[in-house]
């Protein structure tokens, strides 16, 4: 299982929008199976694979609880894990509660495949995208703790840069204390507005300048159709398929993975 952290210390720059459609859009793929876990307290993610969030079925305070995940199924090659404001009474717990989330995950693994023939001890889930909450705690650190690959959203605005800066030295810190293969997987620029053309151009240079090639190629415009699509359920791919934020998301996703193959090679 490939596992993937949305992370950002920093709120307002889209970590949900991108759990919901790549894991949409990973789980269309030929033979791609793909578990998306809402561990924000928050519940935004929830929303939005759940017209109901009240009637959530499959929650991740049981990682927390009882190191235990039950997703459910939203589609044939696309599983969930929602939450619900409960889950914030975690920051009161003790500190070993941050490792609770990658043992439940670990059990995952050990569970047989359905409906692959020939192949009985396959992962039941080839991707797991976490989306995190905006700030430091209890909860990012299970979540950086489960995963192998951190992807950090950014704006191109103001600040993006100090909230960046923090949020890496959060991740060196996780891998020097407790989750040594912790890599991250890229910077995506997302929101680009279009109205502030020379403040975004700026803030992109210096982005790339200062993070290189950890910065994607590929950038996520602000649409309203991006907006709406969760109210609907849908991803923007499903939504909106000609629109330009799918094409942003596509490429992206493309080159998500081929940053993975080739790290993998």
């Amino acid at each position: 299982m490939i596992t993937i952290a949305i992370a950002n210390q920093k709120g307002g720059v889209g970590k949900t929008t991108i759990a919901f459609n790549l894991s949409q859009i990973l789980a269309c793929r030929r033979n791609t199976t793909v578990l998306s876990i809402d561990n924000d307290p928050q519940g935004n993610l929830t929303s939005s694979f759940r017209e109901d969030p009240a009637k959530l079925k499959s929650n991740i305070l049981d990682a927390y609880d009882q190191n235990r995940l039950n997703p459910t199924q939203v589609s044939k090659n696309l599983s969930f894990v929602g939450s619900d404001i409960r889950l914030s009474a975690i920051a009161e717990r003790d500190f070993q509660v941050i490792f609770n989330l990658k043992e439940a995950l670990d059990g995952l693994k050990k569970r047989k495949s359905h409906g692959r023939p020939g192949k009985p001890g396959f992962p039941q889930f080839d991707f797991i995208v976490i989306d995190s909450l905006p700030s430091f705690g209890h909860l990012h650190l299970a979540a950086l703790n489960a995963a192998e690959y951190v992807l950090i959203p950014v704006k191109p605005a103001p600040f993006a840069l100090a909230g960046l800066k923090d949020l890496l030295a959060t991740v060196e810190k996780a891998r020097k204390y407790f989750n040594p293969t912790l890599k991250i997987l890229g910077i995506v620029i997302n929101q680009v507005d279009g109205r502030k053309l020379i403040m975004e151009r700026e803030m992109e240079g210096i982005l790339r300048e200062k993070y290189g090639d950890l910065v994607f190629k590929s950038k996520i415009r602000k649409r309203v159709c991006l907006e709406e699509s969760p109210a609907f359920q849908k991803s923007i791919t499903d939504y909106d398929p000609k629109s330009a934020s799918a094409g942003d998301f596509k490429s992206f996703t493309s080159e998500l993975l081929k940053r993975i193959r080739d790290d993998r090679k």
